[in-house]
């Protein structure tokens, strides 16, 4: 059995940030909460913490349509998304037949299968898992790295079959994040609630994401959390001092940390990012560990 829990690749490593994010969990009286994910991603925190017991209900919020519907298969069209996984070759042919697939904006415009499963394929055969990059070892396949090197089918589906089982605890949103945020607050508020917010980079975002954020929008969620007193969060984020001036004066706290991850050059690299809570922030211990297989 693979070590992480995750089908998807994605630059970061935020599964390192588990551990600690537990702690803060529990040293909070947080355990037992429902755990909020607006920029879901690869949502391996939130899974992780689910398959542990540490939180009752898991909510991920997606913006990027193929993603979106990866989780909604993942949960809801299980055996569907494995058969496709078994019938669908992984070569050169598939990754140009699916390309205008990447060009769907809306959930609705598409066979949701379609769609989920092109978010896995163009996560698993690109280049550091970026969704609008090219296939790894590119369309003439010359590198000894080639298109199907980290799509592991047998793998890749007992992932699938053992995250299904988390159906009934997890609920799937396509929406933006704050949008989402701003129309269920009310209902958090009866509730007990943590919010783990993983906003697109603020340094290499538009490289990384196909919804990258520009400097205002980096400042709509500072202004949120500013402005919402009602839930605990953390937020992550690349270390940079606009960020740092966007939290300064709300009462934030903050803890560097390095992530071990492969940065565009495709060299393994450590990255120092910073953690942002309203509540205290213990010292971090990050064991570096690899996401990747």
């Amino acid at each position: 059995m693979p070590t992480t829990i995750n089908p998807l690749r994605y630059p970061g490593a935020k599964r390192q940030l588990v551990p600690y994010i537990s702690k803060l969990l529990t040293n909070n009286n947080l355990a037992g909460s429902t755990f909020i994910e607006p920029y879901a991603g690869s949502a391996v925190v939130g899974l992780e913490l689910l398959q542990k017991g540490l939180i009752k209900k898991l909510v991920l919020v997606e913006k990027d349509v193929l993603i979106y519907c990866f989780w909604k298969c993942v949960f809801y069209h299980t055996e569907d998304l494995c058969k496709k996984i078994e019938d669908t070759l992984i070569n050169v042919d598939t990754w140009i037949a699916m390309k205008p697939l990447r060009d769907i904006i809306n959930p609705n415009d598409w066979d949701i299968l379609e769609l989920g499963f092109a978010g896995l394929f163009f996560n698993r055969t690109n280049f550091s898992g970026i969704l609008r990059a090219n296939p790894i070892g590119g369309i003439k396949q010359a590198s000894k790295y080639k298109i199907d090197c980290r799509f592991n089918k047998p793998i890749l589906i007992s992932l699938i079959k053992r995250l299904s089982h988390l159906r009934d605890k997890v609920e799937i949103n396509w929406d933006d994040a704050i949008s989402f945020m701003n129309k269920a607050k009310k209902d958090f508020i009866r509730e007990q609630c943590f919010v783990y917010f993983d906003p697109p980079y603020f340094g290499k975002g538009e490289k990384l994401y196909r919804h990258f954020y520009l400097s205002s929008d980096h400042r709509v969620l500072a202004n949120f959390v500013r402005q919402n007193k009602h839930f605990d969060w953390l937020i992550s984020y690349d270390d940079d001092p606009y960020i740092c001036g966007l939290y300064s004066g709300i009462g934030a706290k903050y803890c560097p940390f390095y992530l071990d991850y492969t940065v565009s050059s495709g060299k393994r690299s450590k990255g120092k990012e910073l953690l942002i809570s309203n509540l205290p922030l213990p010292p971090v211990d990050l064991s570096m560990t690899s996401s990747q297989y």
